[in-house]
Formats: C-alpha cells, structure tokens, sequence
C-alpha cells in the first residue's frame, strides 16, 4: 500500500515547489538514503516539497481559523498572532522531515526483538541441510515480525529471478538494523567463499543476547536512580510545599493559600506522573 508521500496527486500538487527545495535541499544531505532505508519510494526533493506544502497549509489554515477570530475580537495582537502561525507551521516542517528517521528506528527495534529467535531458527534448519532459499522461505511464513516481512521481500526478489548474492548484499545496505545488516552480509560473504554459514549466525545471535543482558542491566541500575527523581517531585516536593503553605498562610491570617493552590499542586503532580511513566516505558528495552 502506498503512503500519502508517494501519491501522484500530492506530486502533481507540489511541483512548484520543487525548484525552491532544489535550493534547500543540500541542508538536508542524508534525506534520500534516509528516505531509502525507511522504504519510501519518493525523491529527497519531492519529499522536501512536501513537508514545505504541509507547513504552508499548517500556517495558512492556523492563521485563518484561530488567529484571525483572536486578531478580530482583540484578544491578541497581529504580529504575535502570524509569529504563532509561523511557528505552528515550523513545528509542522520539523515533525514531517523526522517521519522517515522515526520509522527507521521503529523498524530496527522491531527486527531486533525477533532477530535473535530469528538466527536460531535458520542455524537449526541450516544445520538441517536445508538450503538456504528455502529456509527463508520458511522464516518468511514464520511468525517473526518485521523478519519476516523482510525474507518475504527477500523470497519474491530471488522468485523474480535476481541472484540471493545480489538481493541479501542489496537488503543489508538498507536494512535499519545493524545486526540484520552483518546477518545478510555474513551469509553473502559465506556464499562467495564456500564457508560455514552457521558459524557466523551464532557468533552474531550470542552478541546479540550479550547485548540484550546489558541492556536489562543498565535498565536496571536506572531504575534507582528514577525512583529517587519520583519520590522527591511526586512525594515530597507536594507535600512540603502544601505544607510550607499552610504554615505560611496561618502567619499570615490564612489569606496566602486557597482552594486552587491545592488543585493546581495535584494538577502538576498527575502531569509529572504522566511525564515520568512516558519516560520509564521509553527508556525500558524491548528485549522480546
């Protein structure tokens, strides 16, 4: 299925813009081979006018709808509200350029989950004396995730009639994870020379589990640290400073604090908590 980037309507709608990202695009160098690695099928400079059309729109329709309304009625001054509107469509261009770069590391995560299971499987069926088409083959029917999904590409390349050689050296160079890349290079390095296959799958699948060990690890002595950061923004930070209210306001007959103090305190405190789990859920490994 083709994404939004890659219609021939939204190409036709913004070739104008084309020249002017043609100037701009040597600020974004490595746009293209990122483009290639997170599987977009679109030009850097195509995709370059695309994120200048959004953010375009983005400003144009954020001035139109929420400026305008605010600008009439008094509420804000004009200059303040197109400076809003430019940095709405600023944020805009921003999100739209990092979209490849996050799909990339979404990608590699996923194949690094299955990769390990994924390597031991094919050592198995290797050792076998199954060939080595037909065992991605079977890994591509497997329930391997991303892995899957990419032997199944890899299985129609050589089905078209490319060489396995050519096809695993082409799917390493873009491939978004790193031990995916020397798996493919590894096996094709093996093809050429007539070595053991085998042997380098379970040298890459046992650094693999090395680095996972490390990662849960490190995860952990984290873990100490950020119980720390909860305890003093979420325990004693609140608690403290009500009561340091409280005691100030009975000094002062009781007018210092009121009722919103206290919801704004719990506010603060929910949106911490919220903030702290989105960083703990981040910073866990997926580990498989």
């Amino acid at each position: 299925m083709k994404s939004v980037f890659e219609s021939k309507k939204v190409n036709t709608l913004i070739s104008p813009l084309k020249p002017v990202s043609q100037q701009i695009g040597m600020m974004f160098p490595e746009l293209g081979w990122d483009l290639k690695r997170a599987g977009y099928k679109i030009d850097a400079i195509s995709y370059l006018s695309i994120a200048m059309f959004i953010a375009m729109m983005v400003f144009i329709i954020s001035a139109i709808l929420l400026v305008a309304p605010l600008v009439i009625r008094g509420g804000i001054d004009l200059f303040i509200g197109i400076l809003g509107s430019g940095v709405l469509g600023v944020l805009s261009f921003g999100y739209i350029m990092l979209i490849p770069r996050l799909k990339i590391v979404r990608t590699e995560r996923q194949i690094d989950k299955h990769l390990e299971y994924m390597l031991k499987d094919m050592q198995i069926q290797l050792t076998a004396g199954i060939p080595l088409f037909d065992t991605f083959v079977n890994i591509a029917n497997g329930d391997y995730g991303e892995c899957s999904t990419i032997c199944g590409k890899i299985v129609r390349e050589v089905q078209s009639g490319k060489s396995i050689i050519n096809v695993l050296d082409e799917f390493g160079l873009l491939s978004s994870s790193e031990y995916l890349r020397r798996v493919f290079w590894q096996i094709v390095n093996a093809l050429k020379t007539g070595s053991n296959v085998t042997i380098a799958l379970k040298a890459i699948s046992n650094e693999i589990r090395a680095e996972k060990e490390n990662k849960i690890r490190s995860y952990g002595q984290e873990l100490g640290l950020w119980s720390l950061v909860y305890m003093i923004f979420v325990i004693v930070f609140p608690s403290m400073g009500a009561t340091l209210l409280l005691i100030l306001s009975s000094f002062m007959g009781g007018s210092l604090i009121q009722e919103f103090h206290f919801w704004i305190i719990l506010l603060g405190v929910i949106f911490f908590q919220f903030i702290f789990i989105s960083i703990i859920r981040n910073k866990r490994p997926d580990v498989g």
